[in-house]
């Protein structure tokens, strides 16, 4: 289990990125596509330059993968950066965006947080120490234990809510589950029993690394369509116990 000062650096630079993130939204920052098409604005690249400074200081040994620059040194230990995970929705004004900060050693994830400014809320757990729900200003003093319950229900009344791609072989199984739209957070729907599952279509390391842990630490399931967990295959499901090997199974007969 990492040590306090890990969990309180990580909840600092989501403070920082929160902070700054708010003084870009709704007033139209410059942006631009990059070479996959997605967008990146000055305030995603504002938020990493100022996260990657503060681990130069306070981290100078670990390494640090971050969406818009990639992977800086080699470590054991491992920053993961989602400056903002959300871009076009940012760019929109919605409100369903935030910042996703993670810790890894050894491979394994051992700090995670995400965040929606919009709302002062965030989410974060520490391997071995539970998942929480709380509100800016200090993990602690404010945080709410989360647990994903159980559940047998079956496939057809399941809430289930995904991140697809348009024309997604997925889109033949919303008819099979109950498809929920997403709130501000996806992820904290099922971590505060509003969905059951999630479908994950896509999504890169830095997407993922907070929710895992979130999901995992809460008591669900993470399921990467071949009996793990890898955060880099195509497809994730989150779900709770119970009921996630059958969602994936699901998700395994329809995309292949």
């Amino acid at each position: 289990m990492e040590n306090d000062s890990d969990v309180l650096l990580a909840h600092r630079l989501v403070d920082v990125a929160d902070a700054l993130s708010l003084r870009y939204f709704g007033r139209t920052p410059a942006s631009r596509q990059k070479a996959d098409g997605s967008p990146v604005s000055e305030a995603d690249l504002a938020v990493e330059e100022a996260l990657l400074e503060i681990l130069a200081v306070e981290r100078p040994g670990d390494a640090v993968l971050s969406e818009e620059s990639g992977t800086r040194s080699a470590a054991a230990r491992r920053w993961i950066i989602d400056p903002i995970d959300g871009t076009i929705p940012f760019l929109a004004g919605r409100r369903d965006w935030g910042t996703h900060v993670a810790l890894e050693v050894g491979g394994e994830l051992r700090i995670g947080v995400l965040s929606r400014p919009t709302e002062g809320l965030r989410w974060w757990a520490r391997q071995g120490g539970g998942a929480y729900a709380s509100s800016a200003g200090g993990p602690w003093s404010t945080a709410r234990r989360l647990r994903v319950e159980p559940s047998r229900v079956p496939l057809g009344r399941a809430r289930v809510g995904g991140f697809l791609f348009a024309g997604s072989p997925f889109e033949a199984v919303r008819e099979r589950v109950r498809w929920v739209e997403s709130s501000v957070c996806l992820v904290a729907d099922l971590l505060e029993g509003r969905v059951e599952g999630i479908v994950d279509e896509g999504g890169h390391v830095w997407d993922r690394a907070p929710a895992a842990l979130l999901v995992r630490e809460a008591g669900g399931r993470v399921d990467d369509l071949h009996g793990g967990h890898r955060l880099d295959r195509p497809w994730l499901v989150y779900g709770a116990d119970g009921l996630a090997p059958r969602l994936a199974g699901l998700v395994r007969s329809v995309a292949g």
